[in-house]
């Protein structure tokens, strides 16, 4: 039996715990989930868009670059995004963009505003 003060969680038996778990008073949680929509997102999305039509020319790749990106899109959109499949574009295209700082750091701003890194 819990006395008076004590702010301990038990979960036990065959328990599968997916999400935040707290206890105690004046708790407070924040939590990102990737695949998250809204203006972030769109503002990132459309920032990675246009620095890939600007340095296309400096980009080898450039063409699957842009199917990376659609890849990311078309996750961000879904309403149970995988965040596997969205890490490997988020990924691949973070690659193919590597030699263009500005591309470059807009990759990660749109991991971080997708909920995927920071």
């Amino acid at each position: 039996m819990a006395q008076h003060g004590d702010r301990g969680i038990s979960i036990g038996g065959h328990a599968n715990v997916s999400g935040q778990v707290a206890s105690g008073d004046h708790v407070t949680q924040n939590q990102r989930i990737a695949g998250a929509s809204g203006p972030d997102v769109a503002d990132a999305l459309a920032r990675v868009e246009r620095l890939l039509e600007r340095h296309a020319a400096e980009l080898p790749e450039a063409a699957r670059a842009h199917r990376d990106l659609a890849d990311v899109r078309e996750e961000a959109q879904e309403d149970d995004p995988d965040p596997e499949r969205m890490g490997g574009a988020l990924a691949r295209l973070g690659r193919r963009v590597a030699g263009v700082a500005a591309l470059a750091e807009a990759v990660r701003a749109l991991a971080a505003a997708v909920g995927m890194g920071g």
